[in-house]
């Protein structure tokens, strides 16, 4: 299985390839009010709306500050569809690569496991490289996803409503 390597703060972490749409620039974004310190706010992608999240913010890794739009200009998206119908791109601090896993992935120890058990253990990959695994099913709890879903059918009925105004 193909794994995509990115770096948050100054670990190395990967997520299957299957769950990753695609790596992308940062777009325009769109922060309603009321929209928790995680979510950098949205884009369209076409007919669909894609809310963008801070990763390291939302597990942990690094305390919430207001965003910096030059510094977010040079951080990537990595664009997911975590079910639900519901995208999202998660910003990351760089993508390194795609690898093929080489073993299978190791388990860490209870005690090294973060709340929420979003990591699925350590992965060896080709070229000696190795990588914390990260499970694409358990980065958003229910809640947060529900959340998220309330945000963007607030900003669509918005967008209706200035839509119909002009039309």
């Amino acid at each position: 299985m193909a794994v995509v390597i990115f770096r948050l703060v100054d670990t190395c972490y990967g997520l299957p390839a299957p769950a990753v749409r695609e790596c992308m620039p940062m777009p325009a974004l769109v922060r309603p009010a009321g929209t928790p310190a995680p979510v950098l706010g949205f884009f369209r992608l076409g007919a669909e709306r894609v809310v963008v999240i801070d990763l390291a913010v939302l597990l942990g890794l690094r305390a919430w500050s207001a965003p910096d739009d030059d510094a977010m200009l040079y951080r990537p998206l990595l664009l997911c569809d975590p079910g639900a119908g519901m995208k999202v791109a998660f910003m990351v601090d760089s993508v390194l690569d795609v690898r093929q896993r080489t073993g299978a992935v190791m388990a860490l120890p209870a005690d090294g496991m973060p709340a929420g058990g979003w990591l699925a253990g350590e992965v060896e990959l080709a070229g000696g490289m190795t990588a914390l695994l990260m499970d694409p099913d358990r980065l958003l709890m229910e809640r947060e996803r529900q959340r998220i879903e309330a945000l963007a059918l607030d900003a669509a009925l918005r967008d209706a409503m200035w839509e119909s105004a002009d039309g």
